[in-house]
């Protein structure tokens, strides 16, 4: 859509930015926040969920983490953080496709190591994305979770990057 100087806009132009059909990013479009640490496990669990956000196709998403401190009770045990996905409203758990995932072996249990997770998701149709954090230990003998407090959250983002420019890359 072309402006031009002089040009008032209408309520049904900046409507028309601000759209699925907007070339222009429309930053945050859904995000969970937890201050609390998730409860420690030996299996794969569910930390945070975000439900039923509108994705569009032709669209690029990026989902990510804040910083995730994977603690364990035993050194050397590997923790795994995932995030899993479902694209048609039904809500997800640990058994759902895994988007993205991390991992670290935690070399004591006095210091959590920390990671994140970024992921480029461009839907393939219109969608209801509804997203799990989840953690689990993959190896080792003790309970494993996710740190957090007010001052270092779990959050779990989406975020609207605008038109997706599709694989352009050139694979060697």
């Amino acid at each position: 859509m072309t402006f031009f100087s002089g040009q008032k806009l209408t309520a049904a132009d900046l409507n028309n930015l601000l759209n699925k059909n907007s070339p222009l990013p429309l930053g945050i479009i859904a995000r969970g926040n937890r201050t609390t640490s998730s409860t420690t496990t030996t299996t794969e669990q569910g930390v945070l969920r975000l439900d039923d956000i509108p994705v569009y196709a032709g669209r690029t998403y990026k989902i990510w983490t804040t910083p995730l401190q994977l603690d364990t009770t035993v050194a050397n045990d590997v923790v795994r953080a995932n995030i899993r996905y479902t694209e048609d409203g039904s809500t997800p758990g640990t058994s759902s496709t895994v988007l993205q995932w991390c991992q670290s072996r935690a070399d004591d249990a006095t210091n959590p190591n920390t990671v994140e997770i970024t992921q480029d998701y461009s839907p393939a149709a219109d969608a209801l994305l509804s997203l799990i954090l989840t953690v689990a230990r993959t190896s080792g003998t003790g309970n494993v979770s996710i740190l957090a407090a007010a001052t270092s959250p779990i959050c779990l983002v989406v975020e609207d990057l605008g038109l997706d420019s599709t694989d352009t890359g050139t694979d060697l």
